[in-house]
């Protein structure tokens, strides 16, 4: 048996399982890896020998069980079970569920088993492969179709009665959660309070509830060439507006190496919008859809800072899913692009220099090379030599690290954006002896409150601090993002 990934329970009671639930006499697990991706889940590429029975034969298989650590919006497994066999006897392209189990005995954690379906769902690879270029008007047609499919599902379903009801997941009980996490979190994060603000003001009235995916996206399809193979990921599933889906998949976010193709990255918005206003039999309001656009940076903005989450407060030891939250950056500054575009420095003074060569005010305190220097030198010994020597399914964990230590260079020598944004926010207030920090975290609550709303003056003083604050971080955390959205 080839096993890449050591599993972590024992695959004898597995297979004992599979062959009880599939009527086979006996079934051989003959290979088990982890797979890629499942940024919140773990799947489990499983192949095995089935006797007999139904499924006689060699059969490849996906098992799909919960991390170490999760989010809380997150469906339990055997819930995103049932919503899968739901919409699997719907029509919609996703992969067969087979088998599940409740009893954590086995694995030591509840789990399905799925049919695993041929293709990848990677999204930069989609996004940026020219051989997929003649097909991708047609696949985001297609994921029009599957989106309308999916919302023929309404409520009540007997079968889906542990959903939510439509009233605790509509966007004011959202937002209401929004701003409880917001609370909650360390840090203050001004422009999604004012992001927050503008949702509240402009909700607009809601249509009949259907299932929404609440995660349909690229990255979360799969595709073997060109043919769409199966729509994954249903564990954010739950009633909401039929709006919501269609501005999460237009969402920058999910755009990843084409952020000028607003359907998903593969294409412009007219073969997704056309395919699915056919299926759905409705047109599609470009008003609503861009509420429901601004709405997904700011939930995707939460989830990312989530995520990260999981390593700083659940003890989650991973990489991935801790760089996951500097992600909330590129939503805010998609947010400021949306809400002010206007407001955007290009005119403006520049931002201050990042200080490399040395980490303190004090350079001559400290030794040479400096730690930025070190730790360029060995970003790019990383890169350009360990690199080609590492099998290419470690590549992905390579890139992370080198991403890692770059935004590490680049945060240490951010002293002089830091002065900058406090040195305005201390002119703002007129509070030359507060702390940064303390001023920040009032404009975020003067922001969440509305203060400014009735004199223009303050609020685009106030935007212009949102824009230099993110594009600082931004420059830190991801400067190539800022640059692929027209910002030097």
């Amino acid at each position: 048996m080839a096993v890449t990934a050591l599993p972590r329970f024992d695959l004898a009671p597995l297979s004992c399982f599979l062959a009880e639930a599939s009527g086979a006499t006996t079934v051989e697990i003959t290979a088990c890896d982890l797979l890629p991706g499942g940024a919140i889940q773990e799947n489990w590429g499983i192949d095995a020998a089935f006797s007999d029975g139904p499924l006689a034969g060699r059969q490849r298989l996906v098992l799909r069980t919960d991390a170490a650590t999760g989010v809380p919006s997150s469906l339990p497994r055997l819930d995103e079970f049932v919503v899968l066999k739901a919409v699997f006897a719907d029509g919609v392209t996703v992969p067969e569920p087979l088998f599940a189990q409740a009893d954590p005995a086995l694995i030591g954690k509840p789990f399905f088993v799925m049919r695993r379906v041929a293709g990848t769902a990677q999204g930069r690879q989609i996004t940026a492969d020219p051989v997929l270029e003649p097909a991708l008007p047609r696949i985001a047609a297609q994921l029009g179709e599957e989106l309308a499919r999916i919302q023929t599902i309404r409520p009540p379903r007997a079968d889906l009665a542990f959903l939510p009801s439509p009233e605790e997941s509509a966007p004011a009980r959202q937002i209401t959660g929004f701003r409880a996490y917001l609370d909650g979190h360390p840090n203050p994060r001004p422009v999604l309070e004012w992001a927050i603000r503008w949702l509240e003001t402009y909700l607009p009235p809601l249509f009949d509830p259907v299932l929404c995916h609440r995660d349909f996206r690229t990255g979360n399809y799969m595709l073997d060439a060109s043919e769409l193979t199966g729509i994954l990921d249903w564990e954010f599933a739950g009633w909401g507006d039929p709006d919501e889906d269609i501005g999460w998949f237009c969402c920058k976010g999910w755009r990843f190496a084409r952020l000028d193709r607003e359907a998903g990255g593969i294409a412009e918005r007219a073969p997704f919008y056309a395919a699915y206003e056919s299926a759905a039999g409705r047109r599609l309001d470009p008003d609503r859809v861009r509420f429901w656009e601004i709405f997904a940076n700011v939930r995707w903005a939460i989830i990312a800072l989530q995520q990260s989450d999981r390593c700083l407060l659940g003890g989650a030891r991973d990489l991935s899913t801790a760089i996951i939250g500097r992600r909330a950056g590129e939503c805010e500054l998609e947010l400021l692009i949306l809400l002010d575009p206007d407001g955007a420095p290009a005119k403006g003074p520049p931002l201050p220099s990042l200080e490399y060569g040395h980490s303190g005010r004090d350079p001559g305190l400290h030794d040479l090379p400096s730690g930025l220097d070190l730790a360029e030198l060995g970003r790019y010994l990383l890169l350009d030599e360990l690199l080609p020597l590492a099998p290419p399914e470690r590549h992905r964990d390579l890139h992370l690290v080198a991403t890692a230590i770059g935004i590490a260079a680049r945060e240490a020598a951010f002293g002089k954006s830091a002065d900058d944004i406090s040195g305005r926010l201390a002119a703002f207030y007129g509070c030359p002896e507060r702390p940064g920090d303390a001023l920040l975290r009032r404009l975020a609550l003067d922001l969440r409150n509305g203060a400014f709303e009735t004199c223009l003056s303050q609020e685009r003083a106030a935007r212009a601090i949102l824009w230099r604050l993110t594009m600082a971080r931004l420059r830190a955390a991801n400067p190539q993002f800022l640059a692929a959205n027209g910002f030097g």
